[in-house]
């Protein structure tokens, strides 16, 4: 029932031009989702004793990947994929949902998440799902096109940050399918030592940083959790970054690869680019997008002098990097947002730069901001979750913001990476003052 009102994640995908994909859905040849169900073998109790950490969870109940799989043919692909692990002794569920970022991004993600849990929860109460009325959600992407601006001016000195040179293996990328590009990726990283690690920041810790960099900052810029988050995750990664770097020797195959596939981009950065996704919906004035359930997130690029990052953490440099996100964000603009999403369309193989760089060089790294969501108001009729998160997609220098459970506060920092990465933040001083690790 779901799925009804939200009819594009039984769509199937086409390629139309290189880079380019749209989802058709055809009511007599449904693309329907993947739904299974696992037993476990360990209990509640078990799994809360290990703080939730997804790596519990027995084999094949996720589907570490953060491509679009199955198979060379795009019309095959799963936009969702469903799985129910029933813990031991009838102790609880886990549900795992993995969902297309080409045809929802986390706002979305949480509006069809609430429409399943407000029916499974009728159907809990009463046994029919009668007088829940209809979904006001739209998949639509013309509602976005139509709410984007034109853009009015020269390429913005700004954007010109954010993008990333092409190179021969983008280009390969957006001209290959969804299934043959998720397959090369999943294989680059298929046996790489890359694994999840938990963090939890505490709201008063929280506080404590706001003032800290509002005392130190001569501007009155409002700072906000996220201004804060953002400067602390850059400075901490960036220095177990920079340490694992000085500690290893760059050359032979790895360092001609980088070399040959981004050129001059590659070498000796000076500054340390953190990328995060921005939501435009509120951000377009007039354009009603509250109900959009598409995909409608744009890069923010924040560039921190790694000069800066590489000495020890101090409230200075809290507030400098933190005054760079928050100038980043302002720069938000309807004119940036719109020639963002020019430059997107244009470009077919823009969208796979960053990922293609990601890969290579090592001073980047990817957010994505999920804390403001409603996670824990999503009831299927038997209570708010424990526990909402991410597993590992097998990419590195992913991190992700969730909200903690109401009764814990604060926010979980959840960083995708190589292992030896996530060792050097699990002792680097500063992360360790301003957080508890998790798993």
């Amino acid at each position: 029932m779901a799925i009804e009102d939200f009819p594009i994640l039984a769509g199937r995908l086409r390629q139309v031009q290189t880079g380019k994909l749209e989802v058709v859905v055809d009511s007599d040849n449904l693309n329907i989702p993947k739904f299974t169900e696992i037993q476990s073998s360990i209990d509640f109790d078990k799994y809360e004793a290990a703080n939730f950490n997804p790596a519990l969870l027995p084999t094949g109940a996720v589907k570490p990947t953060a491509f679009l799989r199955g198979g060379f043919q795009e019309e095959n692909i799963k936009l969702a994929d469903i799985c129910i692990v029933r813990l031991k002794d009838c102790g609880g569920v886990v549900l795992s949902v993995s969902i297309a970022h080409a045809v929802v991004d986390g706002y979305g993600f949480n509006l069809f998440m609430h429409r399943w849990a407000e029916i499974n929860k009728k159907l809990v109460a009463d046994n029919t799902a009668t007088d829940l009325g209809v979904s006001n959600a739209v998949c639509n992407r013309s509602i976005l096109q139509k709410a984007v601006p034109t853009p009015q001016e020269p390429c913005l000195s700004v954007l010109h940050n954010m993008y990333i040179p092409s190179s021969y293996l983008s280009r390969l990328f957006a001209w290959v399918s969804p299934g043959i590009r998720g397959t090369i990726f999943d294989s680059i990283h298929a046996f790489a030592d890359i694994s999840i690690s938990c963090f939890h920041v505490s709201r008063e810790t929280l506080d404590q940083l706001r003032q800290s960099v509002k005392k130190n900052s001569s501007t009155n810029l409002r700072i906000s959790d996220n201004d804060v988050l953002m400067a602390a995750i850059t400075i901490a990664y960036a220095q177990s970054i920079l340490k694992h770097e000085s500690e290893r020797t760059n050359t032979g195959l790895a360092s001609w690869l980088k070399s040959a596939f981004l050129g001059s981009s590659s070498k000796n950065p000076k500054n340390f680019v953190t990328a995060e996704a921005a939501d435009i919906r509120h951000r377009i004035p007039n354009g009603n997008l509250e109900n959009y359930s598409g995909n409608s997130a744009i890069s923010m690029m924040v560039h921190s002098p790694i000069e800066l990052l590489q000495i020890p953490a101090s409230s200075e440099a809290l507030t400098q990097v933190a005054l760079g996100v928050r100038k980043s964000t302002n720069e938000i603009t309807s004119e940036y947002i719109a020639q963002s999403i020019h430059e997107a369309e244009s470009e077919s193989d823009f969208v796979f730069r960053p990922l293609v760089h990601n890969t290579f060089v090592a001073e980047r790294m990817m957010v994505t901001n999920l804390s403001r969501f409603t996670f824990y108001t999503t009831d299927f009729g038997w209570g708010i979750p424990q526990f909402v998160g991410p597993v590992n997609a097998k990419f590195p220098k992913f991190t992700w913001f969730y909200p903690a459970h109401p009764s814990k506060g604060g926010i979980y920092i959840h960083l995708n990476d190589y292992s030896n990465i996530l060792q050097q933040m699990q002792t680097n001083s500063f992360w360790t003052e301003i957080s508890d690790f998790v798993y």
